[in-house]
């Protein structure tokens, strides 16, 4: 698989588990579309001198822009061979940022296993810490379970 094949596919199981527009009073991100939060579009867009406009006009073509430059290269998940972590990588800079996910990656030494492990307990940490995002607690949950079986079912 080229590095193509191997975003489109990573996009398959990314755009399915962002889902559409969302703005969740209690998401720390605010208002989002396909997963992409309103700052991160301003960015985009005024990167490309356009005109700043509510995120949930974000096109599918911006947001698989935004995911690859911003997500899939700057995470260096494109860098690493290993499909299946290199998705868990690129799912978990999307959720948990490119220097939380990093560091989730150096710690899981590429085991996709134990990285999975480690960002469960990175949501539980998150609850801990802010008892608002326990309503949120289920969807990560099944997140991490629903990556696991589409690396399951795309080995």
């Amino acid at each position: 698989m080229d590095d193509k094949e191997r975003f489109d596919t990573a996009m398959k199981y990314l755009l399915k588990a962002e889902g559409g527009y969302s703005n969740n009073k209690y998401d720390k991100g605010g208002a989002t579309n396909f997963g992409i939060t309103q700052k991160t579009y301003d960015l985009y867009r005024k990167k490309r001198g356009l005109v700043i406009q509510p995120v949930i006009n974000i096109t599918k073509q911006e947001a698989y822009e935004i995911y690859y430059s911003e997500y899939w290269v700057l995470s260096g998940a494109d860098k690493i061979e290993n499909f299946s972590l290199a998705l868990v990588l690129f799912d978990s800079a999307v959720n948990h940022g490119l220097g939380n996910a990093k560091k989730l990656f150096e710690k899981s030494k590429g085991d996709v296993n134990t990285f999975l492990n480690l960002r469960r307990e990175k949501y539980k940490a998150i609850v801990k810490n802010n008892p608002s995002q326990k309503i949120f607690l289920k969807g990560w949950m099944n997140r991490i379970d629903n990556l696991n079986k589409f690396i399951i079912n795309n080995s």
